[in-house]
């Protein structure tokens, strides 16, 4: 007989300091959900230098995560390659609808972004994306770096013909897992431990606003100077 497994998630975001100073918005995107025996957590981060691009990416991280945690019947192995082929026609629809066109300038405006996403089924779990960031798995931390001259492989550039593989952080058991942004690393930089000391905190799992309050305090001593979110999962046996 098999175990029953609970999965915890809590996501946080806070404005960056250069962004309040431009008066521009927050263009992160954050969303997790659990469908069944599946729980999915998806950040995304918009591309800064476009002026919408948070649309694309907070329309994209509920899509990606609500997509993702409907393909219960594809292996985990597969899964990475399944959901960022789901996530391109998805997007590729969008900027249709909105533009036809000229839906090449609409994509650029408002569809670029990056994708961190953590799928967990039971002990379970896969990581995967497409992009810079941070991952943490079980005390593992991996830095995503944004790869030559600071140009993410940001979703959207599938659909110039680019190739873009799902790139997978971590396949296998996992009980917790983190996935930040870009606006963390200098925290990390700084303090490589911050995410599992941050994860260790009891209140994080019982109260439902403590991550974000904990993001919020980080910020005001750090003064993230980009926009930072996270989304972290925490999964035990009944």
């Amino acid at each position: 007989m098999s175990s029953r497994h609970h999965t915890t998630t809590r996501t946080a975001t806070v404005i960056g300091r250069e962004h309040v100073r431009l008066g521009r918005n927050n263009q992160d995107g954050v969303f997790a959900c659990t469908r069944g025996e599946t729980t999915v957590a998806v950040v995304t981060d918009g591309c800064s230098s476009q002026p919408f691009s948070e649309v694309g990416a907070r329309l994209g991280a509920r899509a990606l995560a609500t997509m993702t945690a409907s393909l219960e019947h594809v292996a985990l192995p597969e899964l990475p390659s399944v959901a960022m082929d789901h996530l391109t026609s998805w997007l590729d629809r969008l900027i249709h609808s909105v533009e036809v066109d000229d839906a090449s300038s609409v994509l650029e405006q408002y569809g670029l972004f990056t994708v961190l996403c953590a799928v967990q089924r039971r002990n379970d779990a896969v990581v995967f994306g497409s992009g810079d960031g941070a991952v943490f798995v079980d005390g593992q931390l991996t830095r995503l770096d944004s790869g030559e001259d600071n140009a993410p492989a940001y979703v959207g550039y599938r659909l110039t013909g680019k190739l873009m593989p799902a790139r997978v952080h971590h396949l296998g058991s996992a009980r917790r897992i983190a996935l930040a942004t870009d606006g963390l690393d200098g925290l990390l930089t700084k303090a490589p431990d911050s995410l599992r000391l941050l994860l260790d905190e009891p209140h994080v799992w019982t109260n439902p606003v403590h991550l974000q309050r904990r993001l919020n305090v980080l910020h005001e001593q750090e003064r993230f100077t980009d926009d930072t979110t996270l989304a972290v999962l925490d999964t035990r046996e009944l």
